[in-house]
This record gives C-alpha cells, structure tokens and sequence, in this order.
C-alpha cells in the first residue's frame, strides 16, 4: 500500500469513528480532503481570491464554482469554472464582465467584484447574480455610486456564459443595489433574489426573463446587515431575515418575515432567530424540511408544512461549548446523504485549524469528525449521491484570500 493511500485509509478510518458517535482520543484527526485548484486554466492576468457560497451542481452532478478574482488592471471581476467529478475535467466557463463586456452591459469603469449567490439550474441553465461592491454593513450612503446586480446564466449545452439582465431596463435586477442570495421557488420557473442591502424580495421569471415583482423587505437600519440566505418553499413561502455577524452581539434576537406567493403579502412572523444572520441553508430531498445555520453557529430547522422554526443550539460539542469555545463564523452547512447528519465546518472563537463537525438530528448532539487544512470554508447543500460534500475554500487559517480551491470531502460508508 503506497503512503497516500495508506494515508486516506487511516483517515476513513477515523471519520467513520467520528460521524458514528465513538470516541476519538486525542488531536482532531486528518479527514480525507480532495482540494481542486483551477488557477492554471484561469485566463492569464485573474488571479482568484475568494468564494462566498458560490457554489451549484448540474443533473449531470457536475460541480459550479465561482471566485471573487482581480484582473491584471487591479478592477475586481468574478470567474466561473466547473469540475466533473466522473472525470476529473475542469473547465473555465468564463468572467462577470467578460460576459456583460460581449452583450454591451458593461459601463467603462464598472467592476463586478461578488457572485455571493447558490448557482441554480432551472432548464439547463445555471444562473447566478452579482453585487457591484463588497458587503456593507454600516452606512448605505455610497448606494448611488454603484450600478446594480447583474443576472447571469451559463447555458449549458450552448457553453455560454450570458448576461440575462442586458435586456432589462438599465440592463440590471436592481439599481444601486446588489442581489446577495438566490433561491427558485420550488414548482415555478421564478427565481428569488435577495436585494442587498435593502433585503427587498426579486422575482425573476426565466421563462419571460423578466423581473416579476419586487417585494419591499425588512427595514433597514445601521447595524442590522442582511442574512445571506433566502428561504423559499414548496408551500409558495419565501423567509427572510436579518441579523448581525460581530460574535459579540451573537445574543441579539431579531424577527423572521414571511412573503406569501398567492396573496402577495409580507409579514413578520410570530418566530425569531439569533446567532447572527442566516448563513447556511441544506434540505431534504422531499423539501419538507429545511436547516438553516446562522454566521455565530446556531441551527435551526424549518417544518415547511406547518411552517414552525425550532431552534436546534449551537453547531459545537457540548464539552467545547461549556469550556466557553464559540462559534466565530459558519459559512454553510450540508446533510449527510442518508440526511441523519449535518455537516459543517465552523470558525471557533478559541481554537486554531478548521475542523469537520456533525450535528446528529435524531439526538442533538455534535461530534467532532476530524481536522482539515486551515482555510475558510464555504457552501451549502453540496452533496452528490456518491457520498462526496463539497465547499469552496481559500485563505491559508490566517489570510482571508488567495489558495481558492474546490474541497471534497469523502464521506465514509455509514452505520446502519
């Protein structure tokens, strides 16, 4: 047996230890890890940086990544590749401006530096949206000065990357504004965009590509940023939510507002959530169910049917938890294929490294799985039916950017 392959034996050894609910002494062990870099086949003068949640899977199981990047002329684009996990094939799929630049929607001193959305199919395209600038979590003054969200769609059977939203009026979703979530509501051709920073709900049908409606959101106001998940049910219900990031004001409580599809009507509701804003989204196949994970670490699960949230606790063991460990950062979260677990990889307010931990539905209880190389993880609902997890990552545990790759997690056959 070579080195490598004694290496990933011993470490599946040790996952499978873990998600089962046995102890492992000691350190976090090594968990298996696939990491897919795309830097060689990026165009020459791109240089990626970062992934916020930039990640979708075709029907074929085929995997979308896109990187926040800088060009040779310092403007901030944003690049889309894609990896085939049954062949290994990784292709560049093109760049935010590149593409707006071919359809004549592209403004001279425009950057489109973030593509923060889920990349969704609906009828062979993978859409996606952007914002215009980074997030803005104090003061909204400088809105005028950038254009708006742009839409795009990569065709697959085409291999084009386009810009939707030229034909819009003034060729974006949103003026001023960026779309920082993306969701399709389940059953429709609509797509829903999460308008950043004004939390205003955008209805897009692909089918007409024409921006529906737009539902007013949940007010602003300094220091309340907006989640970066939109929630949209089988049950024509779309959540949204705001909340804050500093882990210091984790204990804030903030309300859950509700947008009803058939009667046009936006609420709060009766339920509340903390932790920070929602950060994280996976559900069950049958959309009967989905989880929701805020940036401080804290699960919650959403009933679609009776539309009830139940706070689940904080995505930490409870020993780490009662030694005041915290959660810093949780950046997505995905089920387990036999969707009995829920994995994430949380930024711990004490510890150093980036760990693998998974939360047990039927229990309640989260186990540590095992260490992987530090960097910021990030994604959510990545699975495949071969048992592989994917999230983007980059950073090295100390840097926020650079070494962007796609990371694959191998999960181990599980107890019966």
């Amino acid at each position: 047996m070579t080195k490598s392959a004694l290496q990933a034996w011993l470490a599946a050894i040790v996952m499978t230890c873990a998600i089962g609910g046995l102890p492992c002494r000691g350190e976090p062990q090594p968990v298996f890890e696939q990491s897919i870099a795309f830097d060689d086949i990026a165009p020459a003068g791109i240089t990626l940086k970062q992934c916020w949640d930039a990640l979708g899977m075709d029907s074929e199981e085929r995997i979308y990544i896109g990187f926040t990047s800088v060009r040779s002329d310092g403007r901030e684009d944003f690049a889309v590749f894609r990896y085939d996990p049954s062949t290994g094939e990784r292709r560049f799929l093109g760049t935010f401006m590149d593409a707006s630049r071919a359809a004549g929607n592209l403004q001279p001193a425009e950057q489109i530096p973030k593509g923060h959305t889920h990349l969704l199919e609906i009828d062979g395209k993978m859409y996606m949206a952007s914002q215009g600038f980074h997030d803005l979590k104090a003061e909204i003054d400088t809105l005028p000065t950038y254009r708006g969200s742009h839409l795009y769609a990569y065709d697959i059977s085409r291999g084009v990357l386009e810009d939707v939203s030229r034909a819009l009026p003034g060729g974006v979703v949103t003026e001023h504004q960026g779309v920082i979530a993306l969701a399709r509501a389940p059953g429709s051709d609509l797509l829903v965009g999460l308008a950043h920073p004004s939390s205003d709900i955008v209805l897009f049908d692909t089918k007409e590509a024409r921006v529906q409606r737009v539902i007013p959101g949940i007010p602003w106001r300094l220091g309340n940023p907006l989640s970066r998940e939109v929630v949209a049910t089988k049950k024509g219900k779309i959540y949204s939510y705001r909340g804050t990031e500093d882990p210091a004001q984790r204990d804030e409580v903030h309300g859950i507002w509700a947008y009803d599809l058939e009667t046009n009507r936006s609420i709060e509701t009766a339920f509340t959530a903390t932790g920070g804003f929602w950060n994280g989204q996976t559900s069950t196949r049958d959309g009967g169910t989905i989880y929701l994970a805020t940036v401080n670490g804290e699960l919650y699960k959403l009933d679609v049917d009776t539309e009830a949230f139940t706070h689940l606790g904080h995505f930490l063991p409870e020993n780490e938890y009662a030694a005041g460990e915290r959660v810093s950062s949780l950046y997505g979260i995905t089920l387990s294929a036999d969707e009995k677990r829920i994995y994430g990889i949380p930024r711990r307010s004490r510890a150093g490294g980036s760990n693998l931990y998974s939360y047990e539905i039927a229990t309640g209880a989260v186990t540590l799985v095992g260490q992987l190389d530090p960097a910021v993880y990030t994604g959510s609902h990545m699975r495949d039916s071969h048992g592989n997890i994917y999230f983007a990552r980059f950073g090295d545990g100390h840097s926020w950017e650079g070494n962007a790759r796609l990371a694959i997690l191998h999960e181990p056959a599980l107890p019966r």
